[in-house]
């Protein structure tokens, strides 16, 4: 009778809800926004605007006045897996061979550690890019730069000409001025804009302003202002210059049920490792109208 072995490999088993975490949030920006947990499928997020009135306060009386809107964005999230099998047979007679244990109750994968790792990592990066420039057709759930494509009131710009430091100067511009005090604003750019517009900074001799110093690697503060110009991965290749705070940026999970996994285990009926992770994700703007969408012509 074969063997069967259920138990996960030792690392996966004791590191499982890391790199579940790491897989659901790990994208440098996920890590920034606002989360929002328990979500299967289709969620609201309830939002409270406030308009006060300054009344006469030296007479007597109570004249209830100002308004309190409440209202709902829904976000919107996608089902999401990985699947893959690796045969460790493959591995011997290559300079792994040491690590591969052939016998008929395979309880440990040769390099489990680096493989999920690995796994994990690329996992992650594809994230970053996909709560960006996601679709639902594609990857599962509508990226931030589709869902502002669809909502009203987002302040969108074109952006002319050829300097990077122009077409983020163009978007910094039409910030409107109750956001650019928030905690949070940044102006996010392509790793290539970011990387001419730094460029444009040295060759203006502006890299001496005392607000452009940022302790964070990909991060420069515009000059003469302290709003972070920041580099993000999940912009690449696109022509999108996005104002916006990060709070007002949603991202959603569930986290509280028992969809989600990471586990890897040995199949006896197809002699092979295998690895699944699930879980699900989708990306919301609270206030589209505080949001500023630059699009290099």
């Amino acid at each position: 009778m074969a063997n069967i072995v259920t138990s996960l490999p030792d690392y996966v088993k004791q590191n499982e809800n890391e790199l579940l975490y790491k897989t659901v949030f790990g994208s440098a920006s996920v890590e920034r926004f606002s989360k929002q947990l328990g979500v299967k499928g289709k969620a609201a997020i309830n939002l409270l605007s406030t308009d006060p009135v300054l009344q006469d306060g030296s007479e007597c009386g109570f004249t209830p006045q100002g308004d309190a809107t409440f209202t709902q964005r829904n976000i919107v999230t996608g089902l999401i897996k990985v699947n893959m099998e690796f045969c460790h047979k493959t591995l011997i007679g290559k300079y792994t061979e040491h690590e591969v244990k052939v016998n008929a109750n395979q309880d440990a994968m040769p390099f489990e550690e680096e493989i999920t790792a690995s796994i994990a990592d690329g996992i992650k990066a594809k994230m970053e890019t996909a709560v960006w420039q996601g679709k639902s057709e594609t990857d599962h759930f509508d990226g931030i730069i589709e869902v502002l494509a669809g909502a009203a009131g987002v302040v969108a710009v074109s952006l002319s000409g050829t300097s990077a430091y122009d077409h983020i100067k163009a978007v910094y511009a039409k910030i409107p001025r109750s956001v650019r005090r928030k905690a949070g604003l940044k102006i996010n750019v392509s790793p290539e804009l970011y990387d001419e517009f730094i460029m444009e900074l040295v060759e203006k001799n502006l890299y001496h302003y005392p607000s452009a110093q940022n302790a964070a690697p990909m991060e420069f503060n515009f000059p003469g202002t302290n709003v972070p110009v920041i580099s993000v991965d999940g912009l690449a290749g696109t022509k999108k210059v996005i104002a916006a705070v990060d709070s007002n940026i949603y991202y959603g999970t569930d986290m509280m049920g028992d969809e989600e996994e990471f586990k890897l285990w040995f199949s006896d009926d197809e002699d092979k490792f295998r690895l699944k992770a699930v879980w699900n994700a989708g990306v919301q703007v609270a206030f589209p109208d505080e949001v500023v969408v630059g699009t290099i012509a």
